[in-house]
């Protein structure tokens, strides 16, 4: 319980800092003159709930996840981009790991399609790959769960006004969980999710100086609330 406080207390530290390294970009001197931007920078938080099958039974799973994501803009059509983070899996259906929430790292690359992107409507076609692994312990039990992800995000964001942009999106994809366990119960499952096609809407804000605001509901492989501060610098 120490550790998973103690790791809290730094995923609000980062947070806070990342939010901060945002709020100094948004303050660029106005008047400065303009460069093209060459990165397109994220911070995002998200819960996403998502029932896993083993088979036998339905477990359900909870996912909250704190990190950055960026893409290359140097590049007008096709975008690698990687998003790295802090994450925190509850699959707590399982008496064996009650009470217990694991916590670890993703990493997810990626690659962006640029499909048409217009004055007031564009698109973009995105393929990723979610890797996340956690952890935890506690006396005479321990758990480590390594989560796989493939998916792939058709996004249209349709500009109501210069400040308002609405977002919808599909996402098809699955989930991949191998769960080992050790200690008073030792044992190894595999967890798996769809393959699912589910949607994503929401609405983005922008703040000037290239920088935006946004939520996304989330229908989807999980479902749940992201909430997104993004810049192009």
């Amino acid at each position: 319980m120490t550790r998973i406080v103690s790791m809290q207390h730094g995923l609000y530290r980062i947070g806070t800092f990342c939010l901060v390294v945002l709020n100094m970009w948004f303050s660029t001197v106005a008047g400065a003159e303009p460069l093209p931007a060459t990165i397109d920078f994220a911070v995002q938080l998200s819960r996403l709930d998502t029932p896993l099958h083993n088979g036998q039974q339905d477990i359900h799973t909870t996912v909250k996840q704190l990190g950055i994501i960026s893409f290359d803009l140097t590049q007008p059509v096709m975008q690698p981009g990687l998003a790295v983070g802090y994450a925190y899996v509850n699959s707590g259906d399982q008496p064996a790991i009650a009470g217990m929430e694991p916590a670890g790292f993703y990493i997810a690359p990626a690659l962006r399609g640029v499909l048409f992107d217009g004055r007031r409507l564009g698109a973009t076609l995105t393929a990723t790959y979610l890797y996340q692994r956690v952890k935890d312990s506690r006396t005479g039990q321990a758990v480590t769960l390594e989560w796989q992800q493939p998916q792939l995000d058709l996004d249209v964001r349709c500009h109501l006004s210069h400040q308002v942009v609405v977002r919808l999106a599909g996402r098809y994809g699955r989930v991949d969980m191998d769960e080992t366990l050790s200690g008073d119960v030792n044992q190894s499952l595999t967890l798996q999710s769809g393959p699912t096609l589910g949607y994503l809407a929401g609405l983005e804000f922008e703040l000037g100086y290239d920088g935006q605001v946004g939520m996304l509901l989330h229908r989807a492989i999980g479902d749940g609330l992201e909430i997104y501060f993004q810049r192009q610098f």
